[in-house]
Formats: C-alpha cells, structure tokens, sequence
C-alpha cells in the first residue's frame, strides 16, 4: 500500500510538470520571472508545482529545487504550518484570501502582501495560486505621512490655529480638525462649505468678512482680518485670517488658502489690559508698583498727586524715598514680617509729601508672585487719611459741634430749641424749625468722593450761615440734612423770606476747586406754637414738611399743613393692610427681561414685586417696601416673592426656557437667621436648580455690616445660589471687601447710565466700573438703558449684559412668556 502511495505520488509530480513544461511557453516564463512579485503554484497536496525566479531568490534556490517540495522544506515549522492553515481554508472554502503578514528576509523584518486563490480545472480545483510582494516601504511611507498629519493636527490644536484651501474651481473647501475646533464643532462634524463658514461669522462682521475676500481676489493679493465668530453654543470668540490665492497663467484665481487663529484669550487680556489702565489712572486711592527689589516702576495719578512727585522723578528708587522718619525699626521689622509670611501688610502709616508736609495714610501692601512662585512684584494702595484722623479727633473732643462744618450739631441743636421754648411761652412771637436736605448730595458723594463731598457740604454750610442774621441758629444733623431755629419770627411772611433765600442760592452752582456741582435744597418748615409745643412735635412736623418738598419734586419749601397728616395716616393705612396682602392674593409680580447683546437672546429676567390694593389700586415698590422693612413684613414678603419667582422660572425651564431669574434681598432679610434655610426649601420643593436663582443685594447693605454680609453670602453661594451686587457705583464700596464678595455679577447702578452718551464723567466711571469688575472676574449687567445711544455705549465699553426699557418694561408672566417667544434681538429707544 505504501508503494503504491509513492508511485503515485510520483506520477502527479511528473504530471503537473508535464503541464508546466508544456502550458507555459517561453516567452511567459521570461514576463513570470521578470515580476517584482514572488508566484508559485501547489498542487492539492500543498507541493510545489511552479515558482517564479523572484519567489526562487527568496527561497534561496533553484526553481528544480523547489518543485515537488513543501514549505516544511524550506521554512521553519511554525511558519509553514501557518501558509498550510491558509491553503488548507482556500481548498475547503474555494475563497481568495489577502492578508498582510511580516517575514524576516535577511534577517530584517518585512511586511508582505500574500493573495491565494484556488485554480480550477473543468470546474474541480486543482492547484493553488499565491502571490506576495514587498509592502514595507509603502507600509513606511503611509506611517511616516500619518505621522507628519498626527504631528500637524496637534500642533494646529496646540497653536490654535486652524487651516483651509478653497478649490475656486468645484468650489470644495477643505478645513483641518482645528478649524472645526475653532467653531466649537467636532472635527469633520459637518461638510466645509464657505455658506458654512460665514454661518459661524458674527452677524455684525460676516459684510466686512466677505467684501475682504471679495476685494483681495480682484485685487491678486492676500489678506489678514480679525473678525467676531460665534461658535455652536452661542458663545463669542474672536479670530484673526490669513490668506492668499493662487492664479493660474491667464490670472484667474483658482485656490485660497488660509488660516485661522483663535486670538480670544489675546483680545480678552488687551481689552482688560485697557480697562484695567484706566482704573489705575482713575482709582481715588494711590497705587504704588515695584519690582522685587523694591524700585519703583509705576505709580497712578492719585499717588502722584498725594505724594507731590512724578513718576519720573522716583522711577527705580523706592519707597524709602517717602519715608517721614517717624517709626522706628520695629514697625518695619514687624511689617516686613507679616508681608513676608501672609504676603500682605495693611496699616496706617506717616509719610512725608515731596514739599516735606507729613500725613497719614492707610496702606496696604501686596506681594505678588508668578505661576512658578517666584517674587516678581510689590503692590501698594495708599489712601490720605489725614483728614479722616483730624475729624476723629475733633468729634472726640467737641461734643457739641461738627467736625466737618464747625456748625452745632444734633445734641446742642436740641438743646436749643427746649431752651427757648419756655420764653416763647411768655410772649407772642413765634419760633421757625427748617429741616433742609441738599437735593443731590449723594450723587455727588459717590461720584467724586468723600473728600470732594465734604468740601461741599462746608460750602453749602456757608452759604445757608450767609443768609441767616446772626442770632438764629444753624446746625448740621448728619450726612446732608441741616437745620435751622429762626427766632423771634415776626411772621409767616418773614419766615417764608428766609427761606426762599436759601433756595435762590443753591439756583447757582456751588464750586469746589474750579468745578460747578449743581444742587437744590428741600425745606421744611414748622412753627411754634402753630404745629407743636414740644421739640418732638416740632422736629416731626418739619420732617415731614420736608419729605413733602421731596415727593413734589425737590428744591422748594412747605410749611407744615394738615393734609400732611393725612399722608402719614396713608401710610399707616399701608402698614396695617400689606400685613394681609399676600393672603388676600393682592401682590404680584412682573419680570423684566435681561438680554445678551452678543448672542441676542433674552438669558434671565428680574423678578419685582407689585401690590394691587382693592382701594388705594396700583401701589409702587418704593411705597410700601420701606415700609415693609421698618415694620418686619420684609421677610414673609421676601419669602412670598421668592416662592412665586421660583415657580415661574421652574414653569419657563419646563418649557424649553432655561432662564435665570434675580431676586432682590433687603438687608433686613439677610439679617434673619432663618432666611437661608427657608430660600433653600423653597427652591428644593419647587425642583429648581439653585443655580437659576440670583439674589440681588443692593451696595448699601452690604456696606452696613460688611462682615456679617459676607458670611451670609458665602453661606449662600456654598448652598449654589447666583449673588448679584444690586445699584452698583451708589454705596462705599472699598476693592478691599469687593474682591472678598461671593457675587458673580455687578449691576451698574441706573444713574450712570442714563447719562452714558453724553456725560463723558459717567462713561468714565462706567468704564472704571466694568474694568474692575472684569479684573475681579466678575460679570456685568447695566440696568437703566432705555436708547439705542445707551446701547451703543455699552457696546464701545464691552458691557453686552442689559437690563432696561430698551427692550422691555417689567411684564407680567404671560406677557413675558410671549415677550421671549417673540424676541428677535432688538429693542427701541423709549
């Protein structure tokens, strides 16, 4: 049986070389052996039938070697098993396979291609055809290019920088992955069209985008532009473009090719750098910067005028050059210490002016340092307080008088008036109580200042003592109010002659070192024995005589009448039936939409409350909050207000409108130990997520008790709400404590931006405001705009957050609903 196995094994052999010799003609053989590509042919028994001469060379013997042998013959064990295994599938399967496999050749390892197919015969399978050749170097070449793409797409990423090519003529546009990135789209996430591209252009900037390209194409040359974009979520980047373009020989444009860089972090940081020069030149307090040794390279106009010395002048000396000489080692020995160890030192301290006048300073020293904590600067803000020291004392040692004015104050003005009672008693004449209130002090006060403040009301104290004879008396209660005790009045007349003096007065300007503050005084007028007895009832009746002048529009006189009464009985009526409102359904609220100019879509409303009396109608805020919050109702009334704004933000998130909703919080809120447990059960019943919630809080209560608030605030920003810093640019606000607040968000205060386009002051203070704010990284809303001029302003300023009648008054829910529906980013001068 063997034998005959053997025989015919030899008769197969001698068979297929029968056809090999017989089926290939010469000229055949000579294009097989010329390949590239190694070919050999096995018969079923996986024998080798045929090989050509590049197949031969890698075997490293001659084809009649090779004929009639197995792989086993010639390759290692584990290797010829495996082109067996493919054979053996090719047989059983009738199927090509191709697969790519490495060899070692020479002791180098190669990666070849190897395609083994069946050969039929009358439709039986007779042998095996296999072809393979060399694929390293092209395997090389592709992983060498992906390589060179991969290096390309991260440094693209790494730079920012994106680049394109525009076939100008199929119109096809190609974007690398970092231009798709730029856009805030995943790479390749849509197909690059040009419509596509100016799609992502801002829609202020896509005309000048596109006349630029127009233009450099009809002109043959590049060009560079910095433009707006606004990426997939809404948000505004800037870029800037390169390009040029390729002509062909008759000078038609047939390619662009450009790039595109993400420079938002660079606008950012020079726009800042703007706003924040222009703090530092228009900050009150002095600002004094060194280098880590100490020398001095820049101080700010206000240190240049406190201390007498230009900045060229001390420009690499240091601050030793102030030094007043009147502390010892120790202070600076104890100085240096605590800057050295906290890295900040505040203090009073006595330096010495450049025409050798000494004063007192607060100051506060700052060490700064860089990334990898090295020293690189020391930051100092000086603040004059030598006038501040010497009020201090005065009010320490007279009792009786002003500090500021020399005039008589609240305890010896009282004294007077009971002293003088007792003689009217015994005769006819009557004695005039005016309580006046300057018209626009505050204004004043916070815009430029308390020393500028106080200098005014010393002229205003002078002016009043101007018109008054010399036996009556003038006294100043505190802040702006003053008052005064006409004797001997003969009558009404002669009181009302007095008075309309000192409104004449205050028609003029009062200047303060070569600058005109307008202002006006508000009078009120009681009279002994015609509207009281007592000093009390005096004091009372000319108060309210007072608020009267207020509420009629200021800077006039009244005297005390009954039907003032009548106003104060209003007011009682107010304050026993707001205890009641809420649960008879009379309060209810409005919103007043905030809108983002830069992605023109309304992001947050404030919430303001409004009560509909069934006798008195509509009551405004201003009435009856005040009240609320001297009576103690501000906290049901707060509570109340939060609920509902709540649940109708809850409502508009429910349907589609992701919205954040202000709420204002008084002061005597903030004050209420429960106030933060029962705003976070609200909000957590309701289901809204806290970060939908904004609390507002105005300036002037935070500066109540500083501390206090902060710890509210924190405890409140801990628990996810938004904090707002409500009416900003009206209170007394010091950076110190401002860079401490939780709040995310300053609001401009009204009062500046009505003015904004023509008042260049209040642009200035805007300005201030939003580089401060922005410096402190915080966000900024401007309330108050009500014209296209107040946009635009804001727009120059880079303040895109507006809240005004611009776009909208105060709306009820459905109203408001309709409102955000509707909105297409535009609004119209009121």
């Amino acid at each position: 049986m063997v034998m005959y196995d053997k025989i015919k094994l030899l008769r197969d052999i001698w068979h297929w070389r029968l056809i090999y010799n017989m089926k290939l003609p010469f000229n055949s053989r000579i294009i097989l052996d010329a390949l590239e590509q190694s070919i050999f042919i096995k018969d079923v028994n996986h024998l080798f039938l045929f090989v050509n001469k590049s197949y031969a060379d890698l075997i490293g013997a001659k084809d009649s070697e090779i004929i009639a042998k197995s792989d086993f013959d010639f390759f290692p064990k584990e290797i010829a098993q495996k082109y067996r295994d493919d054979e053996i599938f090719v047989l059983e399967s009738k199927d090509t396979i191709d697969v790519e496999e490495n060899i070692v050749s020479n002791g180098q390892i190669k990666i070849i291609r190897t395609i083994k197919k069946p050969l039929y015969i009358d439709g039986e399978v007779v042998a095996i055809l296999g072809i393979f050749w060399d694929i390293t170097k092209e395997k090389e070449e592709k992983l060498y290019f992906k390589k060179l793409q991969s290096g390309l797409n991260h440094a693209q990423a790494l730079a920012h920088i994106g680049h394109w090519e525009l076939d100008l003529t199929s119109n096809a546009l190609f974007w690398s992955d970092e231009v798709y990135r730029i856009f805030g789209l995943e790479p390749q996430e849509l197909s690059a069209t040009y419509e596509a591209f100016l799609n992502h252009v801002h829609p202020e900037d896509i005309e000048m985008v596109n006349n630029i390209y127009i233009s450099s194409i009809k002109e043959k040359h590049g060009y560079y532009v910095e433009h707006r974009i606004v990426r997939k979520n809404g948000e505004v980047r800037f870029v800037e473009e390169r390009c040029e373009h390729e002509f062909d020989e008759n000078g038609n444009p047939v390619r662009s090719i450009g790039t595109v860089h993400d420079v938002t972090r660079r606008k950012n940081a020079e726009n800042e750098l703007v706003l924040a020069s222009a703090v530092f030149e228009k900050m009150n307090d002095g600002v004094l910067i060194t280098d880590a040794s100490q020398q001095i390279i820049t101080i700010n106009s206000a240190y240049s005028e406190m201390s007498g010395y230009n900045i060229e002048e001390i420009r690499g000396k240091t601050p030793n050059t102030f030094s007043s000489g009147w502390h010892d080692k120790s202070f600076y020995q104890n100085l240096w210490g605590d800057l050295n160890q906290s890295g900040q030192w505040s203090g009073e301290i006595i330096d010495r002016r450049k025409n050798g006048e000494l004063y007192t300073a607060e100051l506060s020293i700052i060490a700064l340092h860089n990334k990898d904590g090295k020293l690189t600067n020391y930051i100092s803000i000086v603040n004059d307080i030598s006038e501040k020291k010497k009020k201090e004392s005065l009010i320490h040692n007279l009792a009786y008088f002003d500090a500021l004015t020399n005039l008589p104050n609240r305890v010896l003005f009282q004294e007077r008036v009971l002293n003088k009672i007792p003689a009217l008693q015994r005769n006819t004449k009557k004695m005039a109580l005016f309580f006046i209130d300057m018209d626009n002090f505050k204004n004043i006060n916070d815009t430029f200042g308390h020393f500028t403040g106080d200098k005014f009301l010393i002229e205003v104290a002078n002016s009043i003592r101007a018109t008054l004879r010399e036996e009556d008396t003038l006294a100043r209660l505190g802040g702006d109010e003053f008052t005064v005790i006409l004797e001997d009045a003969e009558s009404v007349l002669e009181i009302a002659v007095v008075a309309e003096k000192i409104i004449e007065r205050f028609k003029a300007p009062v200047i303060i070192e070569g600058r005109e503050f307008y202002t006006g005084a508000s009078i009120g007028i009681s009279i002994y024995p015609d509207d009281g007895t007592t000093y009390e009832q005096l004091v009372k009746a000319a108060d309210t005589a007072m608020y009267q002048v207020k509420d009629s529009g200021k800077n006039s006189y009244q005297f005390y009448t009954q039907s003032m009464n009548e106003k104060i009985t209003e007011r009682s009526l107010i304050e026993n039936d707001l205890r009641s409102a809420i649960n008879r359904s009379e309060l209810f609220l409005e919103y007043q939409p905030k809108v983002n100019l830069e992605t023109k879509r309304v992001y947050g409303m404030e919430a303001l409350v409004r009560w509909n009396h069934p006798d008195i109608g509509l009551i405004r805020p201003d009435k009856f909050i005040g009240i609320s919050e001297e009576t103690g109702q501000i906290s049901q009334i707060g509570l109340w207000v939060a609920r509902q704004a709540i649940s109708d933000t809850k409502a508009l998130y429910d349907e589609g409108n992701s919205l954040i909703v202000s709420i204002n919080v008084s002061s005597k809120q903030l004050n209420d130990d429960s106030f933060i447990n029962d705003i976070c059960a609200i909000a957590d019943e309701i289901g809204l997520d806290k970060s939908y919630i904004e609390l507002e809080i105005t300036e002037s209560h935070l500066m109540m008790d500083v501390k206090k608030a902060l710890s509210i605030l924190n405890a409140l920003s801990e628990k996810g709400f938004k904090l707002s810093i409500d009416d900003f640019g009206t209170g007394y606000s010091s950076l110190s404590y401002l860079k401490k607040l939780p709040a995310k968000t300053i609001k401009i205060d009204r009062s500046f931006v009505l003015d904004i386009d023509r008042d260049e002051d209040d642009r200035s203070i805007v300005a201030a405001i939003i580089a401060m704010a922005r410096s402190l990284g915080k966000d900024i809303v401007a309330e108050g705009s009500e014209t296209k001029e107040h946009i635009d302003a804001l727009k120059f300023l880079h303040c895109y957050k507006i809240q005004g009648y611009y776009f909208s008054r105060p709306l009820g829910i459905e109203k408001f609903r309709e409102f955000i529906r509707d909105f297409k980013g535009e609004g119209k001068s009121v």
